[in-house]
């Protein structure tokens, strides 16, 4: 199996956020220097700390004030020149690159991939290890369809495994996220799944809502029988997790089998900057989550400016980064060609005129 190589592991910290609006300050031998501001979605946070944390050991004249106010947010925050970049759950359209015209310079705004949330399948049932769900029995459970661990559908699929008749509790959590249009995608995938994709999961008549996605694995963890799709983060350590099946062998996640299906994603290139797709099939990997985007100016008002948002986006997108957002922010990374092309494109970032 495919590995990734593993470098020094950068030192970890709390994210420093400092309110700024300038860059009048000056250090002497360190030619990075300045305030970013930037907004955009809250599922950023965690690694856009790791990344403001390691980044700033290297560049000490620097900060960073991140608002996770929202995908959305962030594009008009960087269109009205509010955010020096701005955090996306998706890649930048065209029309959101032609409101950016203004502040961005004719060009525009672009954006990049820097991040995979790998979602999956946690559950609260001890007694049961190696739980294997197929596509169309994960959308059986959630639409409320299969209400019973031990239903024949679910037995078919697990030969010899224990498992106990008892009601299954789907927890689902109805705020709008970026997660939730992830796991309906892949339940539709399935033919149990009537529902289109969606950004805010349905409640079956068997389940348990809570409002608020954070709020998911405390949940699951007080409820017998209960089932969720979440982040990784949210995971940890607390529940075991299915073992899924994406078109070939049943696989279970983890750091290997994720990179296995990031390296088989494709990359693409346009006006709007670089796009990253996981794929919708893998033999051995595990490509269950969702691609975190960054979108930067073509052109920033000064010198000084844009050389600031290029060390932020280089450091991202760099071996660095990348190795403080794995450990520290609980993300994987794109492919080394994602990654590359991202590079390259945030190097043409320059000062107007």
């Amino acid at each position: 199996m495919r590995r990734w190589s593993k470098h020094a592991v950068v030192a970890g910290g709390l994210l420093i956020s400092v309110l700024a609006s300038g860059c009048s300050h000056s250090n002497a031998g360190n030619e990075v220097l300045g305030a970013l501001t930037a907004i955009g979605s809250p599922v950023q946070s965690e690694p856009i700390a790791a990344w403001s944390n390691a980044w700033r050991k290297k560049n000490t004249a620097t900060s960073l004030n991140y608002s996770p106010d929202g995908s959305a947010v962030g594009v008009t925050a960087l269109a009205t020149g509010q955010a020096y970049f701005a955090a996306l759950d998706s890649p930048l359209s065209s029309s959101e690159r032609m409101r950016t015209t203004a502040s961005c310079g004719p060009d525009g705004a672009f954006s990049v991939p820097v991040a995979i949330t790998s979602l999956a399948v946690a559950f609260n049932m001890p007694s049961v290890t190696g739980l294997k769900l197929s596509p169309s029995v994960l959308g059986g459970i959630f639409s409320g369809k299969i209400r019973r661990w031990d239903n024949e559908a679910i037995v078919a699929i697990n030969p010899g495994a224990k498992l106990p008749k008892a009601d299954i509790v789907p927890i689902v959590a109805t705020e709008p996220s970026a997660l939730s249009l992830a796991a309906t995608e892949y339940l539709a995938s399935g033919q149990s799944w009537s529902s289109e994709k969606t950004n805010s999961m349905p409640v079956p008549e068997n389940g348990v809502e809570v409002r608020k996605y954070k709020d998911l694995s405390q949940k699951v963890n007080d409820t017998a029988g209960a089932i969720a799709i979440m982040d990784v983060a949210s995971i940890g350590s607390r529940f075991d997790t299915a073992l899924l099946s994406f078109g070939g062998d049943f696989i279970r996640q983890s750091k290997d089998s994720v990179a296995l299906a990031n390296a088989e994603g494709t990359v693409a290139e346009d006006s709007n900057g670089v796009t990253f797709s996981l794929p919708a099939n893998s033999s051995y990997g595990y490509p269950f989550g969702m691609v975190n985007y960054q979108a930067f100016c073509n052109n920033y008002d000064n010198e000084q400016l844009a050389k600031l948002v290029k060390s932020w986006g280089l450091f991202v997108v760099g071996s660095e980064g990348q190795i403080a957002s794995m450990y520290f922010g609980s993300v994987s990374s794109p492919s080394q060609a994602a990654l590359q092309k991202s590079a390259q494109r945030i190097e043409k970032i320059e000062a107007k005129g």
